[in-house]
């Protein structure tokens, strides 16, 4: 490092500046050199960007950094670091024509704004509104040559970003930043060349998985949010999809999932002016491809429409420039159509649209397995209300006509024999607690949401004393700790409980049962025990589904069921979830 000799009788804070400002300045040339060798060093694109966006914002102690990419028309954010969600802001685009960056790319200079606030013909006020609290913005280029690649941009509350020592210090990132884009550009190349060859067969495995996916047995809904989320990119690579389905008796368009719309355009009744191609493949029953999306803005109907629907209309063009529209038949009744978007523009070989065409018959496929699924649900809704309505006629019915009747000659029998009164009484008391109690166990079976809600303590309470009026075999309940569980696992552990319970009653004639809850902060087990006639395990008829039914409810919370029964020596069964891992 340079030696700065202070004269004699110089003024000392003078020289002090000089030495720190050549230290600073070594200090940067160091960490400028560390951060290139980084970049340079990496051939992960991005690995690359993101490296690029915290050397920005290290380098500048800026409040938030970007880099944008250069794609098409547009600059894409790749990488962000600082006070705020990447995910926010990272795919976010930007016309090159009407924002400060793209400025920045066309002029090849950088470009400071010292508050963001004020009115600028040249910001993007869309881009603007998503940096968060910041005022000052400062964007450099990122060029290779002739050839602009991208821009890197830092903002902030404060003017101090804007400092030329800043602005000095990020142009030299820039130099590293376009090699380090270059090295992995063409290292990219190189491996989409090698992946080439690949693609047929992942797009294969893409097509297995979104088999399994589709025929799942999630609803219906969950199945179209995860083929416009999940989907649509893997296999059609496009960059939006939206479904749309027909409304039975309106026959107007609705949109039932969409992703990768910006937020802007997502309002369907805009949308759906615009989106002849939808309704020509609904109408037609085939795919309909538009190369050139502008066409749909030279329909004379579009003119109807006011400015403010105009402008996202034409802002919808402007970010996807081709479209695809398949439709949607489902059991050969047209359900509506899925319209794919892409960026850049497409020509639409035989090869593609025959795969978009397969992947729609495989999502109305999925649509009509949904439905078919609602079907047996509310089957299975229907035989559940049937089997509570027969056990509130066997049990509560029968029980209050008992009541009735005891209530009826108490008062004779009370004259008569106060003993047999009392004896009566007591019968009265007890099968009107049972009653109530059997009565508040149905009530949450026809309350789904009850058994999700209440305490699992509770919910034992009253199912022991449901089945032991009912049954008048003493039920004893303990209870160590309660909690609410995540309402699968609650639901689970209620129906096995259940399920146990009711087999004691059937077939094991006991004198005395028992039902241990202990419920810990990672961990709840249930014990219930009998003193019946047990059975063989081994020995248990395939026709006899009661514990294959609770062996299935516990493996689907992850919990473990362990069943020990001999002949004449009762039965044993511990429910413990979560599962304990296996000892090594």
């Amino acid at each position: 490092m340079e030696t700065v000799r202070v004269p004699e009788n110089a003024p000392i804070c003078h020289y002090t500046h000089i030495s720190c400002s050549t230290k600073q300045y070594a200090d940067e040339l160091e960490t400028l050199l560390t951060i290139q060798q980084a970049i340079t060093s990496r051939l992960d694109l991005s690995d690359v960007l993101t490296l690029i966006a915290e050397a920005a914002q290290r380098l500048t102690s800026a409040q938030l950094s970007l880099l944008y990419v250069l794609d098409g028309a547009d600059l894409r954010i790749a990488a962000v670091s600082g006070q705020i969600n990447p995910d926010d802001l990272i795919g976010y685009h930007i016309p090159v024509n009407h924002s400060v960056a793209g400025l920045s790319i066309k002029t090849s200079q950088a470009i400071a704004i010292q508050d963001v606030r004020r009115e600028d013909a040249r910001l993007y006020r869309e881009a603007v509104k998503r940096f968060g609290d910041v005022r000052s913005y400062m964007t450099v280029p990122l060029i290779s040559g002739t050839r602009p690649l991208g821009v890197i941009a830092v903002a902030d509350q404060s003017e101090a970003v804007l400092e030329a020592d800043r602005l000095r210090v990020l142009s030299m990132l820039a130099s590293s930043a376009v090699i380090g884009l270059e090295n992995a550009r063409l290292y990219q190349e190189q491996q989409d060349r090698r992946l080439e060859a690949e693609s047929r067969h992942q797009m294969a495995e893409g097509l297995r998985v979104m088999l399994a996916i589709l025929n799942s047995t999630r609803s219906m809904d969950e199945i179209l949010d995860y083929i416009v989320k999940h989907v649509s990119g893997r296999l059609l690579d496009c960059q939006a999809m939206a479904i749309y389905s027909v409304q039975p008796h309106s026959q107007a368009l609705a949109v039932q999932a969409a992703h990768g719309l910006p937020a802007s355009l997502m309002d369907a009744s805009y949308l759906l002016k615009a989106q002849d191609t939808v309704r020509r493949a609904v109408s037609t029953r085939q795919p309909v491809a538009l190369a050139d999306a502008a066409e749909i803005l030279e329909d004379e109907t579009s003119l109807e429409m006011a400015t403010t629907e105009w402008s996202l209309v034409g802002q919808l063009v402007t970010y996807f420039q081709s479209w695809l529209a398949v439709p949607l038949i489902v059991k050969g009744e047209i359900y509506g159509a899925v319209l794919m978007y892409y960026r850049q523009r497409q020509s639409f070989s035989e090869e593609q649209i025959g795969l978009a065409t397969a992947f729609c018959d495989q999502v109305a496929l999925a649509i009509e397995n949904a439905r078919l699924r609602m079907q047996a649900e509310r089957a299975a809704v229907l035989a559940e209300r049937n089997r509570l309505a027969r056990e509130l006629h066997d049990a509560v019915s029968q029980t209050l006509l008992s009541t009735s009747l005891i209530a009826e000659v108490l008062p004779r029998l009370w004259d008569k024999n106060q003993a047999e009164g009392r004896r009566r009484l007591e019968e009265l008391r007890q099968l009107t607690r049972g009653a109530l109690a059997e009565m508040r166990t149905l009530l949450f079976e026809l309350r789904p949401s009850a058994l999700m809600e209440a305490r699992l303590g509770d919910l034992f309470k009253h199912l022991t004393q449901a089945i032991s009026s009912r049954t008048g075999i003493p039920i004893a309940l303990t209870i160590e700790g309660d909690r609410i569980l995540p309402p699968d696992v609650q639901v689970a552990l209620y129906r096995i409980t259940q399920e146990a319970l009711n087999n004691v009653a059937k077939y094991a004639n006991p004198s005395q049962t028992s039902v241990k809850l202990r419920c810990c902060p990672d961990q709840v087990m249930i014990a219930i025990c009998d003193n019946g006639c047990g059975f063989d395990p081994g020995c248990v008829s395939s026709e006899h589904l009661g514990l294959k039914i609770m062996y299935e409810r516990a493996a689907a919370v992850q919990a473990s069921l362990k069943l020990t029964s001999k002949p004449g020596c009762g039965t044993q069964i511990e429910v413990v979830w979560p599962e304990s891992p296996t000892q090594e």
